[in-house]
């Protein structure tokens, strides 16, 4: 049975995406269109419901777990004792204590049958272990290299380390032996390279199995060009050939960020970049990535942040930072929440009691016992009146409410507390999208959503959705660009009051559109108004994955949207671009 519900919005802009010379879209103008959902109900009974991912969401019955697509059919049933998360297209499913592995169709490729295993690499291959042994099947469920050695380390750059018998060597991304395990020890490959020693001598191999000899005591993989090496105790940098960049003089050296090469020198921590020159001393307790270029540096168990060339924005004065999203990472100091921004300007809400990470320009908060939502300059925009929230996904968030008098919740009975508070959904201006009559609900993914009634599965489709051409590039450094039909409304709106900026282009563009990978994790990149009809969208820090699927997700139901300068929108409120990088 399906019921329909119609809600209506603003006038649409005419627009186009450009993104190579190769790919133009046209959308014809428009007047004010109807937006739908549907609800669609199903026989399938379950205890708990999860997210969608790759078109399949999981759901609990007992304690066993199956798969649903968007119709609400089922897929897989509920045979599991766990199923993980797709990873390459594949999602590990056990049974008591055997491991086997399930498709995005939710066919069951391998039967529960390992001992352990590992995910899907993006080259297609997946560690699995049988008698104590590891090797590798691929996407087939058929084996490619017998279970044969003790230790495998994960592939890097093709080539994924194993260990036998005390041994090192290599398995190719085809599950060949790439490298005999006869090598007393190993680095995983990087910038095309790995070390290996075999009796007292180090190496470089590269991917075609050439090997290069090195003078020193240790050496490691390449680190942006250069090879560290070990020399009486002490590390340094050498050039590709074996001469000296850097005296050996540190305690250790390890890649930090493709500006930055951190070091150690007894139990701390400094910077120095490619050409070895130091850029932060090492005074520091530890230094770790906050992703997006940014690196925390602790010292005297305070917290700091240094920017991709290793410059601080912000000394070491908090207790706890979160990785940056959205341009904002969340802080605690002195048992205040708050949140800093990328130029290390922090702004503390000591009236909450926990802020969780951004997501489509809003961060939940709590406070006591109750769920709200602040906006980026941390102004609470949807006030703490709900019993819980999840994170803003396509525009909606999920958030449960009580729907009776207000003593319910004090009440301890539990059947009266199901009967009254339930889950709905909200837009990101707080209105209800979808009224509070779901025991439990999931977020929204590529425009749909399951929600529990009853204990009956029930699929909720966002028809307000439109999905382009799927884009392939080669360039894992590639920037995006939107290209529009009228130029974009880039003014600057301040408080009257103290002449604070409420929004401009730069926040609108953070709020509406964000790229995420095929698993749904938000992928950090960076936007810029190139010039009045074309937003960029640069690329995360370090590059997209190769052999990886994204979405571009441009979002229209915010307070302030992307518009033209006459005000008018984009329609439909979804708009999703897939691409994907390959190899």
């Amino acid at each position: 049975m399906q019921k329909y519900f119609k809600r209506y919005f603003g006038l649409a802009l005419v627009f186009l995406f450009t993104f190579s010379s190769t790919f133009i879209w046209n959308s014809p103008k428009v007047g004010a269109s109807a937006g739908k959902y549907t609800v669609s109900d199903s026989d399938i009974t379950a205890d708990n419901i999860y997210s969608f991912q790759n078109g399949l969401v999981k759901f609990q019955s007992g304690s066993l777990y199956g798969l649903m697509d968007k119709n609400g059919t089922v897929k897989t049933k509920p045979e599991f004792t766990s199923i993980g998360s797709f990873k390459n297209g594949c999602a590990k499913v056990s049974k008591g204590t055997k491991f086997g592995f399930v498709d995005e169709n939710g066919t069951v490729i391998v039967q529960p049958q390992y001992e352990d295993a590992g995910d899907f690499s993006e080259d297609g291959l997946a560690a699995v272990s049988a008698n104590s042994k590891w090797g590798f099947i691929n996407t087939r469920g058929s084996v490619v290299t017998e279970p044969q050695f003790d230790v495998i380390y994960g592939f890097q750059q093709g080539f994924a380390k194993v260990r036998k018998d005390g041994k090192y060597g290599f398995v190719d991304a085809h599950g060949n032996i790439f490298l005999d395990c006869k090598y007393d020890n190993a680095y995983d490959f990087q910038n095309g390279y790995a070390a290996v020693k075999l009796n007292n001598s180090w190496s470089l191999v590269d991917t075609e199995g050439n090997f290069k000899a090195f003078n020193f005591d240790e050496i490691k993989s390449p680190i942006l060009g250069l090879v560290p090496v070990k020399s009486e105790g002490k590390w340094g940098l050498s050039d590709m050939d074996g001469k000296i960049v850097l005296e050996p003089k540190y305690k250790d050296i390890y890649y930090l960020n493709s500006n930055l090469i951190k070091v150690s020198s007894g139990d701390k921590y400094g910077l120095i970049d490619k050409n070895g020159r130091l850029i932060l001393d090492t005074g520091y307790d530890s230094i770790t990535s906050l992703g997006s270029g940014f690196s925390q540096i602790v010292r005297s168990g305070k917290c700091g942040i240094v920017d991709a060339s290793g410059k601080i924005v912000l000394q070491p004065q908090l207790d706890w930072i979160d990785s940056y999203k959205e341009g904002k990472a969340i802080i605690t100091s002195n048992g205040r929440y708050g949140f800093v921004n990328s130029s290390g300007e922090i702004k503390y809400l000591s009236q909450f009691d926990k802020i969780y990470a951004f997501s489509e320009g809003l961060a939940r908060v709590q406070k006591g016992k109750k769920w709200g939502f602040i906006n980026s300059n941390g102004d609470i925009v949807i006030d703490t009146i709900f019993d819980n929230a999840l994170d803003f996904s396509e525009g909606y968030a999920a958030v449960k409410k009580n729907t009776g008098s207000s003593n319910i919740e004090d009440s301890g009975d539990t059947d009266f507390s199901k009967k009254y508070i339930k889950w709905g959904y909200i837009d990101r201006l707080g209105s209800t999208f979808i009224s509070y009559d779901f025991d439990n609900a999931s977020s929204f993914n590529d425009g749909t959503a399951a929600v529990l009634k009853d204990n009956k599965c029930i699929i909720i489709k966002n028809s307000d959705v439109k999905l382009m051409t799927a884009l392939t590039t080669k360039d894992p450094l590639k920037t995006w660009r939107i290209k529009f039909s009228k130029p974009l409304d880039d003014k600057t709106v301040k408080n009257e009051d103290d002449d604070t900026v409420i929004n401009d282009i730069d926040m609108t563009m953070t709020d509406n559109i964000k790229v995420t990978d095929s698993s749904g994790k938000y992928v950090n990149v960076s936007f810029k108004l190139e010039d009045p009809k074309t937003i960029a969208v640069s690329p995360p820090y370090e590059g997209y994955e190769a052999s990886q699927d994204y979405t571009i997700t441009i979002l229209n139901n915010n307070k302030y949207n992307i518009r033209d300068k006459d005000g008018s929108t984009l329609k439909p409120s979804i708009i999703k671009i897939p691409f994907s990088v390959k190899n």
